[in-house]
């Protein structure tokens, strides 16, 4: 009853002549810039901007833009999330790139950026807000939790969502087609399906570790250390369940950003000896220290082995005399850090140039840079090849174009290499609906069109004098 008032209300000021801005408390606008620091100009009126949405890069000054958003996790409860703001280096630095080469169809991209904070409720409001208020075609998310819960928002409208970070096996069988023939939601990330079943050999010792001078050998009891939502479950799921016997295996829970003593309590009753940390940098940063203080610990036996969100540099850092606790031992992570690479090299090259920041020292920074140049080329093929006629870009129509990325069982097509020197060549075929072939800083995309994901090599990575050095290369099982 109050809302239908105050509409009554409104209806009635405005049929009186009177100004709803002034009775309302509202200023109106033409641009953001009409309004303050804290407003941005919506229909007309400066209206609050969702919180931690301050951001806006790309081609802020072009005429008639493509909208795209972002969602990251640049802040956590310990304050800045160093290693989501190097993701979000990797997807401004595609951005940048495609821009200069002038977008697509004469049309660059701009891109409204919020800070979630590491909360799945508040990525929601942000969510609605840069696809409702800002237009915004394609979203790009980071996370498994937060991403499931975005696409709640994106796929009822229409809107792409592109993955740089979700590992979850939920996403593999999501309904995300909303009526239409290509599903909406897209990740640059392979399934933690796969990961587990990597982790779970290695440490059996069913794939070797290739690492000179050391002897690895596979331990008895196994300790998950694991957090409570759709990757930490998923994770310990695929694990456990590919070691045979599940007697030597024990999970330990807890929530994000929750205390961790309940998780720890677990590993100290199970005395593993080797837990693996499958959560977020701020929580091992804590649960670490807390188990060595109840003795699990390596002097006591214990090992510890790293998941993909761990692959941080600040983990190391923020563990302070702990970090000693983490030298030599090994995790795993969908492959980027790949020297030897040509595409990868390209794109560190130029990271380190902008950043100053070796990317392979966080993991999913070239699965962030590939992400942005797929939502690109699919926006290329959405333009069309009639630049008198240029078709209206879409989700949906950039979820087509993304199908003609990886071109079908049995059949071959030219490739192309994601980053600046071949953007416009590959941006050209896909305008002319022809498919290609994309390889990507991150590897070589080789995508399901059904599910919008991507097999892809894991690194086996180690902690060597405070940085992170990949160990080798390591095919996930395909069983």
């Amino acid at each position: 009853m109050r809302a239908l008032g105050m509409m009554t209300l409104g209806m009635a000021l405005l049929s009186s002549g009177c100004s709803f801005t002034t009775a309302g408390g509202l200023s109106e606008c033409t641009t953001s810039s009409d309004c303050g620091s804290n407003s941005v100009c919506t229909s007309g009126f400066c209206l609050p901007q969702p919180a931690g949405c301050d951001q806006v890069v790309g081609a802020t000054s072009a005429a008639n833009p493509i909208v795209l958003g972002a969602a990251l996790p640049l802040t956590n409860a310990s304050g800045n999330a160093e290693i989501e703001q190097q993701r979000f280096n990797g997807l401004k630095l595609a951005l940048d790139e495609v821009n200069q080469a002038q977008g697509v169809g004469g049309r660059q991209f701009v891109m409204y950026v919020c800070d979630t904070g590491a909360d799945v409720s508040r990525a929601v409001t942000q969510a609605a807000w840069m696809v409702n208020d800002k237009g915004a075609v394609a979203l790009f998310s980071a996370g498994s939790a937060q991403t499931l819960a975005i696409s709640e928002i994106t796929v009822p409208k229409n809107v792409l969502l592109m993955s740089h970070t979700a590992t979850s096996s939920a996403f593999t069988t999501l309904s995300d087609k909303n009526g239409g023939s290509v599903g909406l939601v897209w990740r640059t990330t392979p399934s933690d399906v796969l990961q587990g079943r990597v982790i779970a050999d290695v440490l059996q010792g069913v794939t070797p570790i290739n690492d000179p001078g050391v002897t690895f050998t596979p331990p008895t009891k196994v300790g998950v250390a694991y957090v409570n939502d759709s990757y930490g479950n998923g994770l310990y799921d695929a694990i456990q369940n590919r070691i045979p016997n599940k007697d030597n295996v024990t999970g330990a829970q807890y929530n994000r950003n929750e205390s961790v003593s309940g998780a720890v309590t677990r590993l100290v009753s199970f005395k593993p000896d080797l837990t693996v940390l499958a959560g977020f940098p701020e929580d091992n940063a804590r649960l670490l220290p807390e188990a060595v203080g109840q003795g699990v610990s390596v002097a006591n036996g214990n090992r510890w082995f790293l998941t993909d969100a761990s692959k941080d540099l600040t983990l190391l850092t923020n563990l302070g005399a702990n970090k000693a606790q983490l030298n030599g031992a090994y995790g795993t992570a969908p492959a980027s850090a790949r020297p030897s690479d040509s595409t990868y090299k390209l794109f560190a090259d130029r990271f380190i140039t902008a950043y100053r920041t070796d990317p392979g020292q966080f993991s999913f920074t070239a699965h962030a840079y590939d992400a942005m140049y797929l939502v690109t080329l699919g926006a290329a093929y959405a333009v069309g090849n009639d630049p008198n006629n240029p078709q209206p870009v879409t989700g949906p129509r950039i979820a087509e174009g993304l199908t003609k990325l990886t071109p079908p069982a049995g059949q071959s097509a030219t490739t192309y290499s994601l980053g600046s020197t071949q953007f416009t060549a590959a941006r050209e075929v896909l305008r002319s609906g022809a498919t290609i072939n994309v390889r990507g800083a991150s590897g070589e995309l080789d995508f399901n069109n059904d599910t919008g994901e991507a097999p892809s090599p894991y690194e086996l990575f180690k902690v060597e004098n405070s940085a992170f050095k990949t160990v080798q290369l390591i095919n996930p099982p395909v069983d």
